[in-house]
């Protein structure tokens, strides 16, 4: 069970939404992600480049085993790109935290801002939503599917906790504010432009442009509303966390200000 793709698993060796596993799951990466916190905020900014790029490079590990099986197997097609927006971001972890010694004012700064703003926003949402609504539990919980996806988004949420806390830290914090606001519209309005034209183009579906996940809450919407129904709910919802997400850091911001 351990090496079959979706194409090769018997019938109902899946699991169920919220079954015991999957809740010890997102239990145990809540817990790692307050306990990172609490870690990483008593660090230096030497011990933080260092724990950077531990979590980071263990995120790209995971992403590796589960795309790197997959071609092993034989399972690797266009349907199996890792250019969903998680799977970027076990890419974009990596990166992120192997640029974080960049000089100021270079290239690789900026693209290391870039990144903390993609991997903030809609990188940490997407994947506490993937570990919340996972589409991969039509596969038993021993299978590296199974594993390797709840380990990838699992700590993509953890690195995360990291670029909140150096955020809190930098000077002019409402500017870096508006400045990764801008920088992670900009990435989603033109991912899912591209991803909607790769799909249409292959009969896909990255960004679940053409159809909800399995397991998400918007698949009652698909079934009764169509494809537009649901893309509205789609454009909604990602707008409505969208202000959630950055209203959270806003009064991060504010709180952190007040107590000085």
């Amino acid at each position: 069970m351990f090496w079959l793709h979706e194409e090769d698993l018997p019938a109902g060796v899946g699991s169920e939404l919220f079954s015991a596993m999957h809740l010890v799951y997102i239990a145990f990466f809540l817990t790692a992600s307050v306990c990172y916190t609490i870690f990483y905020k008593k660090l230096d900014t030497r011990r933080r480049i260092k724990a950077d790029r531990i979590v980071g490079s263990l995120v790209f590990f995971f992403g590796l085993c589960e795309y790197g099986i997959t071609a092993l197997v034989g399972h690797f097609t266009i349907y199996t790109l890792p250019i969903h927006v998680c799977s970027l971001n076990f890419i974009l972890c990596m990166l992120h935290a192997w640029t974080n010694t960049a000089r100021p004012g270079s290239f690789t700064a900026k693209l290391h801002s870039f990144l903390g703003a993609v991997i903030f926003h809609p990188g940490m949402p997407g994947a506490l939503a993937a570990l919340i609504f996972p589409d991969w539990l039509y596969y038993p919980y021993w299978n590296y599917l199974n594993i390797s996806g709840f380990m990838a988004h699992g700590l993509i949420c953890v690195y995360g906790m990291s670029i909140i806390i150096n955020h809190t830290e930098v000077p002019d914090r409402m500017r870096v504010l508006l400045r990764d606001l801008l920088n992670s519209l900009a990435y989603i309005s033109v991912g899912a432009v591209v991803m909607r034209i790769f799909d249409k183009a292959t009969d896909t579906n990255y960004w679940f442009m053409v159809q909800p996940s399995y397991s998400s809450p918007l698949t009652g919407i698909y079934e009764r509303s169509g494809y537009s129904g649901y893309l509205l709910a789609y454009i909604l919802t990602t707008a409505v966390v969208t202000l959630l997400w950055y209203g959270l850091r806003c009064l991060l911001l504010v709180r952190r200000v007040s107590k000085k």
